[in-house]
């Protein structure tokens, strides 16, 4: 009989030999994004932002596909008259492979905001709330796409995320009728 200490130590042995062909780069451990297998058939994932477009669409959201200018890819759409944009990150250099997808809307006032406007939001809510620089507030989600995600969960994503944005709006005190325009990053 193996007796839990040797096993631990055999395990210990054994883990670093076994980690050692893994590549460490963002996140430490996981694969590049040049690595990173494709989402097996019926999921989606960050690789073919035209399919999320669709998928936004069928969902009932207008949603527009940009490139900015270094390449990167993003898809603005909107909620209740308010602009959100999805960002796709840890892409590799030339953005044919993405892992990530940030829902973002931030919300320009005329003057910078305190702090205090996010409240506790961070400690209450799964999307995280910041100011930016010049002291308009944001409310963004990130989510891992590596092996993909149903499209159900997907659209469960979004409208979650979009509920969170309604919600930051009454957070921030932010009414339409203000003049502001919600922005992108």
């Amino acid at each position: 009989m193996i007796r839990p200490a040797a096993l631990a130590a055999l395990l210990f042995a054994i883990a670093p030999a076994a980690m050692a062909d893994q590549t460490n780069t963002f996140p430490p451990g996981s694969p590049s994004p040049a690595q990173t297998p494709s989402a097996p058939s019926g999921l989606i994932d960050a690789s073919d932002p035209a399919a999320i477009v669709d998928l936004l669409e069928e969902a009932g959201f207008d949603a527009r596909l940009t490139t900015q200018p270094t390449g990167a890819v993003q898809i603005e759409s909107s909620i209740a008259e308010t602009n959100f944009w999805l960002y796709f990150q840890a892409c590799t250099p030339e953005f044919t492979g993405c892992e990530v997808i940030t829902f973002s809307s931030g919300f320009d006032f005329d003057s910078p905001q305190v702090r205090d406007i996010l409240g506790d939001w961070n400690a209450t809510h799964y999307t995280k709330a910041y100011l930016d620089d010049s002291g308009d507030p944001f409310v963004e989600f990130s989510v891992n796409m590596v092996h993909g995600v149903s499209r159900e969960n997907f659209i469960n994503t979004l409208n979650w995320f979009t509920t969170e944005v309604k919600a930051f709006m009454d957070q921030i005190g932010w009414n339409n009728d203000t003049g502001g325009t919600a922005q992108p990053i």
